[in-house]
């Protein structure tokens, strides 16, 4: 049977100044640059479903740096831009279980939210560099922890044509989303790669937990997908669904190391 073909819209849910460094990790450092944060609406096969939730109170966040967020980025207001509520919303996936990922995760008590089971242990004693950015709550009286399945194993399929892999580096249980789509396999990266320099340079994004994990997860979705969606990528506009960048073909310096992930697993293809 063939597989479902998804559409994928780039919902903007805010916007965050950061050292560039944060996004390429060891490089311009000292240079300031806004970073939109994007949720992704995935709908197909009869489902809605997000990937990543967004931050909540800008004001919150401001005593580490700069947020902001315009009327229409609030979670409620991006999703009115689809003509979707939040009641629509079948299954959510966190990349990770950061505040910019997953604040916005108690909106959606209706929900079936799906994390790395490694994330959910991590993010109850994360290491100190990591701290702040887990000081909220994601349960709650209405969202509480029978609302989240914990994935323990790689190519976990939550649909037909959507599969989660394990991405870690920038989180230790840090996963990311392969979806079938008109232009291919798309990569939903959450924060395994932010910006098009992760892939070219390589380098991963910083506020990472190992750099060597980092840099193997952006192989690993170089080789397993056609196209991307990170989740703080400058060059996205709001409600985009099409012409996603293109994935990078492996560089001589990227694919001496690189191991074919095409060989060894199921794809979605």
């Amino acid at each position: 049977m063939p597989l479902p073909v998804y559409t994928v819209t780039a919902l903007r849910l805010g916007t965050i100044t950061v050292d560039k460094s944060g996004m390429t990790y060891g490089v311009d450092p000292g240079v300031s640059m806004d970073v939109p944060v994007w949720g992704a609406a995935v709908e197909g096969d009869g489902v809605r479903m997000l990937v990543d939730t967004g931050f909540g109170e800008p004001t919150d966040w401001d005593r580490y740096v700069p947020h902001r967020r315009e009327a229409d980025e609030t979670l409620p207001a991006a999703l009115a831009g689809i003509g979707w509520r939040l009641s629509d919303i079948d299954v959510v996936i966190n990349s990770h279980l950061h505040y910019d990922h997953a604040e916005n995760n108690l909106l959606l008590p209706d929900a079936q939210f799906y994390v790395s089971a490694v994330e959910w242990e991590y993010a109850q004693d994360p290491i100190a560099t990591q701290r702040w950015l887990y000081d909220f709550p994601w349960t709650d009286d209405a969202v509480t922890f029978q609302n989240y399945v914990l994935v323990a194993n790689d190519h976990h399929q939550v649909r037909p044509g959507i599969r989660l892999i394990q991405t870690p580096g920038h989180s230790r249980g840090h996963q990311s989303v392969l979806v079938n789509t008109a232009q291919g396999v798309l990569c939903i990266a959450g924060d395994a790669a932010c910006v098009m320099e992760n892939f070219t340079i390589p380098t991963p994004p910083g506020g990472l937990t190992s750099a060597e994990q980092a840099l193997d997860s952006l192989e690993r979705m170089r080789e397993l997908s056609d196209v991307v969606l990170m989740n703080h990528d400058p060059g996205l506009s709001k409600f985009q669904s099409e012409a996603f960048p293109v994935m990078p073909k492996v560089s001589g310096e990227a694919g001496a190391g690189a191991r074919s992930k095409r060989a060894t697993g199921t794809l979605l293809r």
